[in-house]
């Protein structure tokens, strides 16, 4: 499976706005599989940009954005505040 920096973004965006909760069921990214958005979690935390809860991937558990994520996330919103 590829990267996408758009789903990226997204589940950054997401675990900004619901992090530290616990879920049930998937993490909902309209327009993604639940595999792809699965993949994109695990990268994202093997990179150090989001912290997983013990049970994240099974849906039980919290999410939640490390500094480098909050970093990395702010970039990306200063790139599309010059775009436009």
């Amino acid at each position: 499976m590829r990267r996408d920096f758009n789903l990226v973004r997204k589940v950054l965006v997401f675990v900004e706005e619901h992090g530290s909760k616990r879920f049930k069921g998937p993490i909902p990214i309209d327009g993604y599989e639940r595999d792809a958005v699965v993949y994109h979690i695990q990268i994202l935390a093997d990179g150090g940009f989001i912290q997983l809860g013990q049970e994240t991937l099974t849906n039980a558990g919290p999410l939640m954005l490390t500094w480098k994520g909050c970093d990395y996330l702010d970039q990306l919103r200063k790139s599309d505040a010059n775009k436009t």
